[in-house]
């Protein structure tokens, strides 16, 4: 049950508007030739990103050949106090590289990445497009020392040397992220050596030129090679952009000085988006949003990948339910699962389902955004697996049985740490020695005995939390159905494994008695860790029926009835006090009919952030009844029919406290709507089964289980499985 990272399933994410203090008009329109004409934009998916941020409010620096601030597309994109430098002929370099960066969105020649940014140029190469070490660091230390700069990029040749190289890490350690291109002379590593990009420490990237006709870095750029951990790909193949020639006049670039320039606005809108955030987290925002291109992972040819502007502005990482800058106040929302016993309880109020449509949540930079959580809320009540049935059947593991003594004995079971093979026919090595990493989880024990006639006990390691715990007089439950949990023993955890120990004592022929403990811990970040105690008093009139009541206590560890622990609707603690009655009557002599009826009552200890407060007592019920034979149509074959309903809160309620906005001082407004806990409908599940041995060493099986209105949601529909096992001892 890891629940994790990016909650493992696709979202839908979109930025607070209010939030990011930008009143967005209409965006540039994809099918419009001013946003077609730069193919560039396409590539690096800008269009989600445009939603959320624009670049207004973010200065970057431009250290080349100065800029044509009299170029339509620049108007009022030019921040004061720049140089314009050599303004070249051969095209207008720096002009180019400002209108990719912030070129106005006008409804005419092109759109630039970030298009309410601010270009501040500062002329830094001559005609030729080459920078003087001593120029360049004069650039450098210019856009340095201005507060208003964020962002600097620099696009234009040179030979890295000193007092250029000293000038590129100060700005580095005034907080500026620094953009540079990687070169243009076929090489394996960028023109940038490692002393000055060793330097970076985290606030630098390296951009070479991608080339969509061949889905990687254009053949004349310079690759990531050494500096792969700090390179990125960008757009740099028939890029178009303002020219130098007049003021609407555009011209065709290819190479890195024009694709580091989409780095460079790409940072921009992230900055816009959130200028809180430092420059070195906006370089690795953009760093481990790309998309790979080549070799998986950081690679020598493209480093990080390509540029993606839509990915960096969304959320990245774990997300939580609080600003961290309103302390340790909030809960995670990489667990967002409640237990099979509340599930779906907002749909039974339109106003609460309306709240967790437009929650505000924070991802692991302290970005604010709006999510709808009813799209990623799950239920910790799965529909019955393959693996679930090979457990009932006991076929799924080697298995070892050693008889110690004539009063005690063990059983130690190995299962495959790949799930979906289920069938071995390599050796009889029963610990998959040879074939398989054993880990614990893997491994299940059990140890049983007797002391005399009267008294007994079981010791179990990783086995079902209901395997013991489940008899009706002789019969147990989990060795056949699927759903034994139902029929009470879901009081006693859970999860799918559990440490356990009974002891039972039966004085006499009419009268039994057993004591028993669980514990559960499933080790994951956002698991289940529980533990319970039972007593169970049973009655044996006949020969031919029993009764059996049975007393519990459930104290649950960060989880309520199951949800995951950790997460938005995850509590401190929950306590469950269950009693049920259990019965079983031979009705012929093949037959036997049995029931279940467990009633539980929940006092709930709430957990600071989570979305659940106010908790009333919450009362619950589950149930089952069958009939199940043996010796039908061969020896010791089995058959049995069950109708159950498993775990339901029939009565209890909440407040569901819902973040919603956040204002200028970054204190967060919530919703309140009181909810019941208890779904909108009943689970009723039907299951037959019939299983024979073929011969001594073979077993077939055959289950068939049906679901109405499965996590008590009519909308869920009907859930049907059929499964068919064969099983065989070597």
């Amino acid at each position: 049950m890891k629940l994790k990272s990016t909650l493992s399933r696709v979202l839908t994410v979109a930025l607070t508007i209010g939030i990011s203090g930008q009143s967005l008009a209409a965006t540039p329109d994809p099918a419009s030739e001013e946003y077609l004409r730069n193919t560039g934009l396409g590539t690096i998916n800008v269009l989600p990103a445009w939603n959320s941020a624009t670049g207004s409010g973010i200065v970057v620096a431009s250290l080349d050949t100065g800029a044509r601030i009299s170029h339509f597309e620049l108007q009022g994109r030019i921040a004061p106090g720049g140089s314009t430098g050599d303004i070249d002929s051969g095209g207008g370099h720096g002009t180019s590289l400002a209108g990719v960066i912030a070129a106005n969105f006008n409804n005419a020649g092109i759109v630039g990445v970030a298009y309410e940014a601010q270009v501040l140029p500062i002329g830094v190469a001559n005609s030729s497009r080459f920078a003087g070490a001593a120029s360049a660091a004069a650039g450098f230390n210019i856009a340095a020392s201005r507060g208003d700069v964020r962002i600097i990029n620099f696009s234009a040749g040179t030979i890295f040397a000193e007092p250029l190289n000293s000038s590129i890490i100060n700005a580095i350690n005034a907080g500026k992220a620094v953009i540079i291109r990687a070169g243009n002379d076929f090489q394996a590593n960028p023109d940038v050596p490692p002393s000055v990009y060793n330097q970076f420490n985290g606030r630098g990237i390296i951009v070479g030129a991608y080339n969509p006709n061949t889905g990687t870095i254009a053949d004349l750029s310079n690759k990531a090679g050494a500096a792969a951990n700090v390179y990125l790909a960008a757009p740099g193949v028939g890029i178009t952009a303002p020219g130098n020639s007049s003021d609407d006049a555009f011209v065709s670039w290819t190479g890195s000085s024009i694709a580091s320039t989409h780095v460079a606005g790409a940072a921009a809108l992230v900055l816009s988006q959130n200028p809180s955030l430092s420059s070195a987290q906006v370089v690795e925002i953009l760093l481990n949003s790309a998309t790979d291109i080549d070799a998986p992972g950081v690679d020598a040819i493209s480093g990080h990948g390509l540029l993606n502007v839509g990915n960096a502005l969304s959320a990245q990482g774990d997300l939580d339910s609080s600003s961290s800058s309103a302390g340790a106040l909030g809960v995670g929302l990489a667990a967002l699962a409640v237990g099979g016993g509340v599930a779906y309880f907002w749909n039974k109020n339109k106003k609460a389902k309306e709240e967790l449509e437009n929650a505000l949540v924070f991802d692991s930079y302290d970005r604010p955004y709006i999510m709808n959580l009813n799209q990623v809320l799950n239920v910790q009540n799965e529909a019955p697996k393959l693996f679930d049935v090979m457990n009932m059947f006991d076929r799924q593991t080697r298995a070892v049985d050693v008889e110690m003594s004539e009063n005690l004995s063990m059983s130690l079971h190995t299962r495959t740490a790949n799930q979906t093979d289920y069938v071995f026919l390599k050796d009889s090595d029963p610990f998959l020695e040879e074939h398989d990493e054993l880990r614990d989880e893997d491994l299940s024990l059990k140890v049983a005995g007797n002391f005399n006639n009267s008294l007994s006990f079981n010791m179990q390691h990783n086995y079902a939390p209901s395997s013991g715990f489940d008899n009706v007089g002789n019969l147990s439950l989990s060795e056949n159905f699927i759903w034994a949990s139902s029929y009470g023993s879901q009081y006693l955890g859970f999860g799918s494994i559990a440490d356990s120990m009974s002891v039972a004592y039966q004085p006499t022929k009419k009268v039994a008695l057993r004591v028993g403990a669980n514990h559960l811990d499933d080790g994951l970040e956002h698991g289940l860790s529980s533990d319970s105690a039972m007593l169970q008093g049973s009655y044996f009139p006949t020969e031919k029926s029993s009764l059996s009541l049975r007393l519990s206590n459930l104290y649950e560890d960060g989880s309520l009835l199951g949800g995951a622990s950790g997460g938005a609707f995850s509590v401190a603690h929950a306590n469950t006090t269950a009693i049920g009655v259990t019965g079983k009557y031979e009705v012929f002599d093949k037959f036997s009919l049995f029931a279940s009826f467990t009633q539980g009552y929940t006092g709930v200890k709430e957990q600071q952030g989570s979305f659940l407060q106010g908790f009333s007592g919450l009362s619950s019920q589950s149930w089952g009844t069958g009939l199940i034979g043996s010796n039908l149509f061969r020896y010791n074959d089995r058959a049995g029919f069950a109708i159950s309903s498993p775990l339901h809160v029939s009565s209890g309620d909440a407040d569901l406290i819902v973040p919603q906005s956040l204002d200028s001082f970054r204190n967060v407004s919530t919703s309140k709507t009181r909810v019941s806990l208890s779904p909108q409908g009943r689970e009723i599940d039907l299951e037959a089964f019939y299983r024979m041995n073929l011969n001594h060493r073979t077993q077939l099986g055959t289950s068939v289980a049906y679901r109405d209105t499965p996590e008590g949601a009519s909308y869920n529909g009907e859930g049907l499985s059929v499964f068919t096992t064969v099983g065989m001892r070597f």
